[in-house]
């Protein structure tokens, strides 16, 4: 905004117009040092001007309406910090996500790298004597270890095994039969952790759509805090990893680069939730709004 629109504000804007000056200053104030994409935002009144516009006040009702505003300001400001400690939450369960799709990635290549040693040893029964002596008590990270009649080695990531201890981790009576279970198999693992990337993300956008309808709602459409919440937005919206071959969106292993028989399996591999397709979860949303404004 240009310094002198500033002054004419400050002199002749109505009380909104001077609201919205003041509350885009503290935004820039409250936020300067906090966000790398705001660094260069600086606060537009000088201490003079701050103290000039908020001695413009003056009627009741103006006082009243400074006020109201003043309840806005607060509200916005924890609602985002709230926001921005999610956002961290989804971005670390993203990041969770990613580390066991790169523990999957490696298990594949070490399949191929071992059969295809294996392959050079041409008598199937000895390759399947040396494959089970090698792998013997051997598993990778929630893996299963096996050696097929060919003598070549499976890595199985979906698998079950059985346990002396129930669903909570207590252990079965000592006349119990083992449970079986896939809880310790990479898959499961894997999934459990995108229901919790997910799950975060919907609460993010929930919550974000709250943020904004509440702004909206009551005119406090402060610009610094809705590019602050933009600038988290993408960054929800940032790919969780950079291989089309575990994007579930994307509907071949290679863009630009149709193979149609290795894209029929492209769908084993969708382990990635859809961002572009979660929804606005409403009880997540009522509650963080009625939260909100619980004040007003």
């Amino acid at each position: 905004m240009i310094k002198k629109d500033i002054s004419k504000i400050l002199t002749e804007g109505t009380p909104k117009q001077r609201l919205l000056i003041f509350s885009e200053d503290r935004a820039r104030r409250s936020f300067e040092f906090k966000h790398p994409d705001l660094k260069d935002r600086k606060p537009l009144l000088t201490d003079k001007e701050t103290d000039t516009l908020y001695d413009s006040f003056k009627t009741s009702q103006e006082i009243k309406l400074y006020n109201t505003w003043l309840n806005y300001n607060r509200a916005v400001i924890v609602a985002i910090n709230n926001l921005q400690g999610l956002m961290f939450e989804t971005l670390k369960n993203y990041s969770n996500l990613r580390g066991y799709i790169l523990v999957w990635n490696s298990i594949e290549n070490a399949e191929l790298l071992v059969n295809s040693i294996l392959h050079e040893i041409k008598d199937p029964q000895e390759r399947r004597r040396i494959a089970e002596n090698g792998t013997k008590e051997t598993n990778l990270l929630f893996s299963k270890t096996t050696t097929d009649k060919e003598g070549y080695i499976e890595i199985e990531i979906d698998f079950e095994r059985e346990t002396y201890t129930d669903e909570n981790g207590k252990f079965l009576g000592s006349k119990e039969k083992p449970r079986k279970t896939k809880e310790f198999s990479l898959w499961e693992v894997m999934n459990n952790v995108k229901k919790e990337a997910t799950n975060s993300a919907i609460k993010f956008i929930s919550w974000r759509k709250a943020i904004l309808d509440y702004m909206e709602e009551t005119g406090f459409n402060v610009k610094t805090y809705k590019d602050l919440i933009k600038v988290m937005t993408e960054q929800i919206n940032t790919p969780i990893i950079g291989w089309d071959k575990y994007l579930s969106e994307k509907d071949r292993f290679n863009p630009g680069i149709p193979h149609q028989r290795l894209d029929k399996l492209k769908s084993i591999y969708a382990v990635t939730p859809i961002i572009s397709e979660l929804e606005v979860d409403e009880e997540i949303y009522n509650t963080f709004k009625n939260g909100l404004l619980k004040d007003e």
